[in-house]
């Protein structure tokens, strides 16, 4: 019998690719999205749904019957303008795609949720750390850290079977927002300079496998790093610079300065009410060094992330195509 999997978030960078893993291994699958132009480009024999997870009524118009939603819908801001947006994507919209779930007698719930869970001020993070993203400062890891906190105490109470993935940084083809702003900087020589931080690299294409992996074999109630080659930012800049053939920035600001200058334009975005290039948040998550193994993926979900080099290859390859660089 045909498995069916409710995705939420199917347009956006990582939905896309779970979406069409699912769909190239036999999968029936609903795609939940809010705009449908959007939702044009999926697979061929993709079910769309048009809704919102902060919409609790809209999801009623998903049927019955999947085997597993994968929750990838979410918010990545770090402007304070957009903090109650954001809380309602992250947290309320979670428990609405939770509820739906329960609803509709959905078993299995597989969550992304992210690194910063733990806090940007650790430096080797690992599954047994406490979390403590609930008391953060910024809206993104606060508002991560109660989604991910929901859908956990759901399967505590045993309304169903919710496994939690927590990747890294992401990278890969489809991406134009997230590492691929920066690389379009590089490329056009307009990165002022590098930021100070470090971090674990993933593949897109490896963390959505590992979606479908954790379905198939995560065990309920437990989390999941997904990381891959770690690297100082200087690193992955410099390395991402000779794939363009260019010359990487000389100036290495310091999170001090960095801070001095985000607070700066997010004393002038007041006034503007235009979102600036980087916030305070921004700042902070950037300037996180922090490293990490994902054994426990690769042991329990057969988990292994493509290298570096590799994803850069394919999302500088990607941009090219779009005439982005």
């Amino acid at each position: 019998m045909q498995k069916q999997a409710i995705v939420t978030g199917a347009t956006g960078f990582l939905g896309q690719h779970l979406v069409a893993q699912l769909v190239e291994q036999g999968w029936h699958v609903i795609a939940l999205c809010r705009d449908h132009f959007k939702a044009a480009h999926l697979p061929t024999g993709v079910q769309v749904v048009l809704g919102d997870i902060t919409d609790a009524v809209s999801l009623d118009k998903i049927p019955a019957g999947a085997d597993v939603v994968f929750h990838t819908a979410a918010s990545t801001n770090t402007w304070k303008a957009r903090n109650h947006e954001q809380t309602r994507i992250n947290v309320d919209g979670t428990g609405h795609v939770l509820e739906m779930a329960i609803r509709k007698g959905v078993p299995r719930f597989v969550h992304t949720s992210s690194v910063v869970v733990w806090g940007t001020r650790v430096h080797d993070v690992h599954e047994d750390l406490p979390k403590v993203g609930e008391d953060s400062w910024i809206n993104y890891v606060r508002t991560k850290t109660l989604a991910e906190n929901r859908v956990l105490a759901e399967n505590a109470r045993q309304r169903l079977e919710a496994v939690v993935l927590n990747p890294t940084h992401i990278i890969g083809p489809g991406d134009t927002r997230n590492w691929a702003r920066l690389i379009q900087l590089l490329a056009k020589r307009k990165l002022p300079a590098v930021p100070p931080g470090a971090g674990s690299f993933a593949d897109v294409r490896s963390v959505a496998a590992a979606h479908i992996a954790a379905y198939e074999n995560g065990r309920p109630g437990e989390n999941y790093l997904l990381g891959g080659d770690n690297l100082s930012f200087a690193r992955f800049i410099a390395l991402a610079a000779e794939k363009l053939a260019v010359k990487p920035p000389r100036l290495a600001l310091s999170e001090k300065n960095l801070m001095r200058l985000a607070r700066l334009k997010d004393s002038l975005s007041r006034l503007t009410r235009k979102e600036p290039d980087i916030t305070p948040e921004s700042v902070a998550l950037i300037s996180h060094r922090y490293r990490n193994v994902s054994d426990k993926a690769q042991k329990q979900l057969d988990y292994t992330s493509l290298p570096v080099s590799e994803s850069l290859d394919d999302c500088i390859a990607y941009l090219r195509l779009l005439e982005y660089i």
